[in-house]
């Protein structure tokens, strides 16, 4: 599957403003989420951050008792990511082909990972991500709305491209992919207009 153009111009948003990305994200991040994760991961397992960014979720992971590893394919935003955690396993890949071994891990965090994809392109990103789970939670986050990369103009990150769920569209993702135990919940976006909104899905991988 070929990136389309418009993806990559919101990774290049994402490589040029990397920094001031991290630095918008300081204080508004998902602590409560990333605790119910935790809770229904066995402690101590890898877990996969899936579109890392630079890094602000990853931390709240590995301070929540699980170990995680960060993908994206970002290269700023990386480098950002390895500022703030030196010794963490961090991977430059996109999410439709990451170079890792099938049912590796004990559960998929994926917080705005498919926001920069195409609509068509979420289904199978989300089947080849989830091969990568053993069994155990996973978090997916989307922006709400029916959107397909329509253009977004960022205060922080400039133009990028954004696509976008409804509620019912997000859960019937999830299920058809056999999670369990799901709960799927509205919320305002944490950095921009409370009017803006975003999807978000908990629940769990069984083998």
């Amino acid at each position: 599957m070929e990136l389309h153009e418009r993806t990559l111009a919101s990774v290049a948003a994402y490589d040029e403003h990397a920094r001031a990305y991290q630095e918008s994200l300081r204080l508004r991040r998902p602590v409560a989420d990333v605790r119910r994760f935790a809770a229904l991961a066995t402690r101590g397992d890898l877990v996969l951050d899936a579109g890392c960014g630079p890094a602000n979720d990853l931390r709240l992971l590995r301070d929540a008792g699980v170990h995680p590893v960060g993908l994206d394919l970002s290269l700023g935003a990386l480098r950002e990511a390895r500022m703030l955690l030196p010794r963490h396993p961090l991977l430059q890949a996109p999410l439709h082909d990451p170079p890792l071994r099938a049912r590796s891990f004990g559960g998929l965090w994926l917080s705005g990972g498919l926001t920069h994809l195409p609509r068509a392109a979420w289904r199978p990103t989300f089947a080849r991500l989830l091969e990568l789970v053993a069994t155990g939670p996973v978090y997916v986050a989307a922006l709400r709305g029916d959107a397909d990369l329509a253009a977004d103009d960022d205060p922080v990150l400039g133009r990028v491209y954004c696509s976008a769920v409804s509620e019912a569209q997000l859960d019937a993702l999830c299920r058809s992919h056999g999670l369990t135990d799901l709960s799927v919940e509205v919320r305002p976006d944490p950095i921009r207009d409370r009017a803006r909104l975003w999807v978000v899905a908990l629940g769990v991988l069984r083998r």
